[in-house]
């Protein structure tokens, strides 16, 4: 489109009206233009300051236990300026531990040192043990253990004790731990020697580690995985204040229907406030860029470590190249959002799924094995964020990014142009209640079931983040048993839902069964497979899976409780969500497939592992196909609990392995493609499913 008169018109009010409001001016260009020098000169200050504590940091440790007089002779080196290393013959010139840290360790005395510890008087202590005691400890202890256990093979053991929360008291055991370390090698070496070790010490092979990147390579390598995530941030904050005011904010006033009875047509008035947002969204894109360049290329002041990378000028061009349809995009999501809501407050309501829903692409960058010649090209965002860490990197994959930048052009494309339709719905322009609204009820509820999610998407996910419990068990508990238990409840009661027809809660006929026992173990390796396929596209290391499933299925805990947590309670839980309210919701938007793929995409998306959402969603696919075709929750919550038992009690055998044959794939889905049919020949079709009421018609409930 051109830029008309009235196009210009519009973008000229926007911009005035910001430029008038302080404090949307301010957060929309003043402190994102501020953020970037403040952060560099506030990480150089912060750094110089730790330098010099460290340099006079003295940490407080008390030695307990049967052996504290052999671990005094072995923290010599740290307890003196000048000591002799542990398990040198007397006479003999002792050997000094290599330091870089300058620290010192002050003995204190104490009766009990737990106590000590706790009230701050110590900040670490260390308990020397003989082997015997150990293995009486280890027999008898109930503790959880972030690191394997040492083996006496009697010798004594040696216990730090600190506290993680304080950093004097973490930092002080881990410099700790090194010198212990560093102390066991040099008396290893010596006792070598004195055995007649067959080749003299220095005639032994050295190994060396030489890594073939610049310094200027890894920092901004370094600096590429947080880039794009604190850029879109701060396009995000800025771009929101405008994009609120300017169509909410406006629909609440009742400004923006004046504006429409203008000449100016409604494709002009959107494109108008649609390139305000952009303006401001490519203004503190520009000014970031900018500031890395003055700050980290010319080098004005000392960069902090880890971000002392040379941004050239041609670097800063290629990076707004790259940015330029990650602000198309990001400004086209907010004007969206900010087109469907009724007023200021609702519109803010949504920022924060909105949020992020635009920040967790931006992740990709962090993420191990992640390149850009593979699969991530074709998410958007994500795709970007990859091609920015590559270029500060100096690994520029030119056709991949090529097509990273039409992909997210094309999106943006997308979202800009359903943003211009929204202004043709009358409800959307005027914010008039429409008769869903009025009327409420389950007729509001197929109106508004996303938003819904949307919101309950983000609140899962920042409490998932932020309540964690010490007992793996409690936090399953919250997580899976009470938010998915509570949502679907608070649903049906805000609604005025009937409980019987939103969570579908039939009775299947009997030859449903019959599918859903063929279905299960071909439905868990299916799943299998499809995990398999996508760690072709994006890779997942292999210590990421064994500490996730570490932390899912921890050895303390028993086998039956495991059942309980893993298979029955999101068994149960997980459905009524989504094969209940959520499907129920849907039931009239979509036909019997594009139901299943959005409930299921949807499923997936809620388990927030990344290398979890193709094989989640995979399942969540299948189980939405089998509440249609059966019209009950019932078979769905069966086959769930199952295919996670199944699961659990496959890995406490130590048999997924046999799980890994192509050909056992393929035969698995053949099967789960007979068992959907089985339950389709014998089922009851959920009701409307495709049918009745559309668009704006609140037709009545089934």
């Amino acid at each position: 489109m051109r830029l008309t008169r009235p196009i210009r018109a519009v973008f000229g009010l926007e911009i005035r009206t910001l430029l008038r409001d302080r404090r949307t001016l301010f957060m929309a260009v003043i402190f994102p233009i501020l953020l970037l020098p403040v952060f560099l000169f506030g990480s150089a200050w912060v750094e110089d300051r730790q330098a010099q504590r460290d340099g006079a940091r003295t940490f407080r440790i008390a030695l307990v236990g049967s052996e504290a007089a052999f671990a005094e002779t072995l923290l010599a080196d740290l307890l003196r300026s000048e000591a002799a290393v542990p398990g040198t013959a007397a006479g003999e010139e002792a050997e000094p531990v290599p330091r870089e840290e300058p620290v010192r360790f002050r003995l204190r005395v104490t009766h009990d040192a737990g106590e000590a510890l706790d009230a701050g008087e110590v900040d670490l202590y260390v308990e020397a043990l003989t082997p015997a005691e150990w293995q009486a400890l280890r027999a008898t202890e109930d503790v959880e253990r972030r690191e394997p256990s040492p083996e006496a093979d009697g010798t004594p053991v040696l216990r730090i004790h600190f506290n993680s929360s304080r950093s004097a008291s973490r930092v002080g055991a881990q410099t700790l731990r090194r010198h212990l370390s560093e102390v066991r090698e040099i008396r290893r070496d010596s006792l070598l020697a004195e055995t007649g070790f067959p080749v003299p010490r220095d005639q032994v092979a050295g190994v060396e580690a030489v890594n073939v990147a610049t310094d200027d390579e890894v920092e901004g390598a370094m600096l590429g995985r947080y880039l794009t995530l604190i850029l879109l941030g701060l396009m995000i904050l800025g771009g929101s204040s405008v994009s609120i005011d300017t169509l909410a904010g406006e629909k609440e006033r009742g400004t923006l229907a004046t504006l429409l009875t203008s000449a100016a047509t409604r494709e002009e008035i959107v494109t108008g406030k649609l390139l305000a947002v952009m303006a401001v969204a490519f203004a503190i894109a520009l000014v970031q860029v900018l500031n890395l360049w003055i700050f980290l290329g010319l080098g004005i002041i000392e960069p902090p470590a880890g971000l002392a990378v040379h941004v050239t000028p041609a670097r800063a061009v290629g990076l707004l190249a790259l940015y330029a349809p990650v602000i198309a995009l990001t400004a086209g999501v907010l004007l969206l959002s900010s087109a469907y809501a009724n007023s200021y407050k609702e519109a803010q309501l949504y920022l924060t799924p909105v949020l992020l829903g635009l920040l967790a692409p931006a992740l990709a960058p962090m993420l191990p094995a992640v390149s850009l010649p593979s699969a991530i090209m074709f998410v958007p965002i994500a795709n970007l964020s990859v091609a920015v860490r590559d270029l500060l990197a100096g690994d520029v994959h030119g056709p991949s990014l090529l097509v990273s930048w039409a992909i997210t052009a094309l999106a943006a494309g997308w979202v800009t142009s359903r943003s211009v339709r929204a202004l043709h719905d009358e409800a959307v322009i005027t914010g008039d209640t429409t008769r869903e609204e009025f009327l409420g009820g389950p007729a509001l509820f197929r109106k508004r079931v996303l938003r819904w999610f949307m919101v309950f998407w983000a609140v899962k996910l920042l409490l998932d983040l932020n309540v964690q419990f010490a007992d793996i068990r409690l936090t399953v508990l919250f997580s899976v048993g009470f938010l998915f238990l509570a949502f679907p409840l608070f649903v049906i009661r805000h609604f005025r839902l009937d409980p019987v027809q939103a969570l579908a809660l039939r009775r299947p006929r009997a030859g449903v069964w019959v599918g859903v026992m063929l279905g299960v173990p071909a439905g868990l390796v299916a799943a299998q497979t499809v995990f398999r396929l996508m760690d072709f596209v994006i890779p997942v290391p292999q210590e990421l899976l064994e500490n996730f499933g570490q932390a899912l299925m921890p050895e303390n805990v028993p086998t039956w409780q495991l059942v309980l947590l893993i298979a029955l309670v999101p068994g149960i839980t997980e459905e009524l969500t989504f094969r209940g309210v959520l499907l129920h919701g849907l039931r009239r938007r979509f036909g019997p497939w594009g139901l299943a793929l959005v409930v299921g995409g949807i499923f997936g998306f809620f388990h927030f592992q990344i290398f979890r959402i193709p094989a989640t969603a995979a399942l969540g696919v299948v189980l939405t196909l089998v509440t249609i075709h059966s019209g009950s929750i019932f078979p769905a919550i069966v086959w769930h609990t199952l295919n996670n038992g199944l699961a659990v009690f496959l890995s406490n055998r130590g048999w997924e392995s046999h799980l890994e044959s192509w050909w056992l794939g393929l035969g698995s889905f053949v099967l789960l493609a007979v068992s959907i049919l089985i339950i389709r020949r014998f089922g009851t079709p959920y009701p409307d499913v495709g049918g009745g009421a559309r668009g704006g018609e609140a037709g009545p409930e089934p």
